[in-house]
């Protein structure tokens, strides 16, 4: 990956007030400054001056006060300042990598690159993400299938389908249903909205979506 070739001095994040790493064993250490290496080596000085060095693997979580260039980044694009914006997320991405605000900054960089088309990027943004929500697992496997990836987006959403929440099985067969469709299976596509709109009531959303999905393609949940 592109930070991995970043020499570690970039990588290094001082910090003051709100540092912290927390142990694999659950204890919170609170430091005054932090910084993290390429290879998820995390170093925090507590307020004694003594330096602390966990290796990836013996902490749960470690962080640093939030970036200015985060908060600078968050004010550009709700001011529509995206080209802005988009250069200090990247920064923060690559600086505060397992500091915990890089990946603030991938998902914001996402949702950027999604809502302006840009399709590879935005997959490479979501691909880095820890902890996709449903909506965010639906939308990286768009942008995989709109960057041309769309094998590999199906065998995700067939993994979405067998192992995950009711809401992500759902979004996935929805997916699915409509990369069946662009590939010339209508049936198969209808199969999948039908199962939605039938049996996934309680995501009342997503089979309202379905239902429409099937209104739209001339089809009915029967």
């Amino acid at each position: 990956m592109r930070w991995l070739s970043i020499s570690c001095a970039l990588l290094l994040a001082p910090c003051a007030r709100g540092a912290f790493v927390e142990t694999a064993a659950g204890r919170r250490i609170p430091g005054t400054r932090i910084s993290a290496t390429a290879d998820g080596t995390v170093t925090l000085e507590t307020a004694s001056g003594q330096k602390m060095v966990f290796r990836k693997g013996q902490y749960r979580r470690a962080e640093a006060d939030k970036p200015r260039n985060l908060a600078r980044a968050e004010s550009l694009l709700a001011a529509g300042k995206n080209e802005e914006a988009e250069p200090l997320l990247k920064e923060v991405q690559i600086r505060f990598r397992y500091l915990g605000w890089d990946q603030q900054a991938a998902r914001r960089l996402a949702a950027l690159y999604f809502g302006q088309g840009r399709f590879a990027e935005a997959a490479r943004a979501f691909q880095t993400l820890e902890n996709r929500t449903p909506e965010e697992q639906e939308k990286y496997e768009q942008a995989l299938i709109r960057s041309g990836r769309g094998n590999l987006a199906l065998r995700m959403l067939e993994q979405d389908i067998a192992g995950k929440s009711r809401e992500a099985a759902a979004r996935a067969y929805l997916l699915r249903a409509q990369l069946r469709e662009e590939r010339g299976d209508a049936a198969g596509a209808r199969r999948d909205r039908i199962k939605v709109a039938t049996f996934f009531r309680s995501q009342r959303e997503l089979a309202l979506r379905a239902e429409r999905e099937l209104e739209e393609n001339g089809g009915t949940k029967r």
